[in-house]
């Protein structure tokens, strides 16, 4: 008979809801629905009351963002492995639970999109850059953060068998990454990597910066100059103190991408835009993309481009 995690003396189910222990399955605790505000709390009575566990079952549609990242930051402190079990659902703020495994294995589904847009900007800039912290300390492949943040809120992206595997999103404590030679999905990981590059450039500074010190190799083509990776660094950190405030739109049918010998070249055209407040300066205008992916990693090697119009507002 399955009895809920609260079963010890002094707790109830509701004490550790959604966290559900089952006697069947031993040493591990079940996350069975939404995260709300309770839910850290919860799963610290259910741990307690179950200190034998190893595994977290997840099935769950997400909820609060801060509420999931305190319970992925404990399973990350007590080094406890995730399982999304076949015809299981981990979506949405439930993702971030399951990356903090140090062994995880997706069986079911695993769904991932961009923070709500509900609450005000500030916070959330700040909920954003608390995700990105810690997917990269869980050590999530860059292509699966860029398609978190490509993906609109009102929609869930699904990780297919195949995205599974070639982006390592499965992991094993003690693995490493080995190179692999190119696939017919890479063509398709390689313009989804991108693609997501070119959205993120809209985040905040601290955010941008952290993500393009894991994206880009420590040596790079850039715009036709061989640099270091902090010399690229700091040439972004400049461009984002120019303009705080910028959006990225690629034009899908303008890209295309193309594969050999483990790197992948994508190219396209995209629509951008640029505002600084302070100035009270804007510029508009369409540019086109070239990418060099190095897929063994899934690192920048090359970036170029070239500015094809331009409009600007008070801006010299």
């Amino acid at each position: 008979m399955a009895v809920a995690a609260g079963s010890a003396i002094g707790q109830s189910p509701s004490d550790t809801a959604p966290f559900v222990y089952l006697p069947e399955i031993p040493n591990a605790l079940v996350l069975n629905g939404s995260i709300d505000f309770r839910a850290p709390l919860a799963f610290k009575r259910a741990l307690q009351a179950h200190p034998e566990t190893q595994v977290i079952i997840l099935q769950s549609d997400g909820g609060s963002v801060q509420a999931a990242l305190l319970i992925a930051e404990q399973i990350y402190d007590r080094k406890l492995s995730t399982l999304i079990p076949e015809k299981s659902l981990c979506a949405s703020a439930c993702s971030y639970v399951f990356f903090a495994g140090v062994n995880r294995l997706a069986s079911g589904q695993l769904g991932v999109h961009q923070i709500s847009g509900s609450e005000d900007i500030e916070s959330a800039q700040l909920n954003l850059s608390d995700v990105i912290e810690m997917l990269s300390k869980y050590d999530v492949p860059p292509a699966v953060i860029t398609r978190m943040l490509r993906t609109p809120p009102k929609d869930i992206y699904i990780f297919n068998p195949a995205e599974i595997s070639s982006l390592k999103i499965n992991r094993t404590a003690g693995t490493m990454q080995t190179t692999s030679p190119p696939s017919a999905a890479d063509e398709d990981t390689a313009k989804q990597f991108v693609l997501g590059v070119i959205t993120a450039s809209s985040l905040p500074k601290s955010d941008l910066l952290a993500l393009t010190s894991k994206i880009y190799f420590d040596d790079i083509s850039f715009y036709g100059t061989t640099k270091s990776k902090p010399d690229v660094l700091a040439e972004k950190a400049t461009y984002v103190d120019r303009w705080p405030m910028r959006s990225s739109v690629v034009q899908p049918d303008s890209v295309v991408s193309s594969c050999t010998a483990g790197r992948c070249r994508v190219s396209g055209i995209y629509e951008w835009r640029v505002f600084d407040p302070k100035r009270n300066k804007r510029a508009s205008g369409s540019a086109q993309f070239v990418y060099e992916i190095d897929m063994s990693g899934l690192r920048i090697v090359v970036e170029d481009g070239k500015v094809i119009s331009r409009q600007k507002n008070g801006e010299r």
